[in-house]
Order: C-alpha cells, then structure tokens, then sequence
C-alpha cells in the first residue's frame, strides 16, 4: 500500500510540472545586455514575487553605475539619435547629442535590449555633427564624461512585463557608427 501511495504522488508531481521549455537567453555581444543577463541570472528571485525585492534592486543599481565606470559601457550598444542642443560651459560652446536606447523587434527573442532604457548625452564634436541624423541608429564610442545617479536606475514591473533604466550618462563621444 505504502508503495502504490509514493508511485502515486510521484505521478501527481510529474504530471504537474511544466512542459514548457524556458526562455533562453540569447548570446550577445552588447555589453550592457550581458550585464543585464548576468544579473538576472544570478538573482532569480529578484522580480518574482509581486514587487522587485528591494535590496537586490539596491544592489543592480550599484552594478550599474559601476558598469558605467568600464571601457566597455558603449560597446556594441544600439542607441537611437533624439536630437541636439547648445551647451555653454566655462565660457566655450559645444553641442550635445541626446542618444536613447530603442524597441526593436528583429532582435532575437529573449533579448532585454527591447526592455533597456538608457540615455546618453554625447559631448559630440563637430567633425562628427554631419554623421548624425535624428532618430536613426548608431554604435558610439566614447569616454565617460559624467556619472549617472543610483537614483535613476530602477527595474521597472507591471504586470508580466519587466524593464530596466539604466539612467542617464554624459558621455564624450569619440566615434558614431550608423547601423
């Protein structure tokens, strides 16, 4: 009888476990995407619950501002040209390029690029002025000029959905590349 019981709920529970296979992750070569994925990947329990847990989200804002810090920040990164404005600092005018992370939905499924806000203002000198368009797509290359805020980095949950505001960073750019 004790036997007929365990084969029993050992079929309850095989019957009740999912079939579906999980979404994986696919490999990327933008590294704020593979932070991202790293992150994620090392805190399952992060978002899965009704609210993001807190310290944890305390802790992705700490690694990305650190993130920002690394050569590789820009890398890869498709960013999509806003607009420009007129900056006056210290007496000599330069032009700032406001550059935004983008949806698009030719990216492999499982990408969270498609669920990245990002902003970079590019300190953009005017010899790469001419190769910018408003909102087309660009790989940029540049030095971080300015530190974003913690405060400005926050996982965002409603519902299902699951995204994630990197902030805001002043880079000076060295090189746009269009896509």
């Amino acid at each position: 009888m004790k036997r007929l019981f365990l084969i029993l709920i050992a079929a309850v529970a095989v019957s009740c476990t999912s079939n579906q296979p999980k979404e994986t992750v696919a490999p990327s070569n933008v590294f704020v995407e593979q932070k991202v994925n790293e992150f994620i990947a090392q805190h399952p329990e992060w978002t899965s619950g009704e609210t993001a847990n807190e310290e944890i989200t305390e802790k992705f804002k700490r690694e990305v501002i650190r993130w920002s810090n690394e050569e590789q920040f820009l890398n890869e990164m498709p960013m999509q040209f806003k607009g420009l404005r007129d900056t006056l600092l210290n007496g000599q005018g330069f032009k700032i390029a406001t550059f935004t992370g983008y949806n698009d939905n030719t990216r492999p499924s499982g990408s969270v690029l498609n669920y990245i806000q990002l902003q970079i203002d590019g300190i953009v000198p005017n010899d790469l002025l001419k190769d910018l368009n408003k909102d087309k797509n660009y790989h940029l290359t540049g030095m971080l000029y300015k530190q974003g805020k913690r405060a400005d980095v926050k996982v965002i949950k409603v519902a299902d959905f699951k995204g994630y505001d990197l902030g805001k960073y002043t880079f000076s750019i060295t090189k746009v590349k269009p896509l």
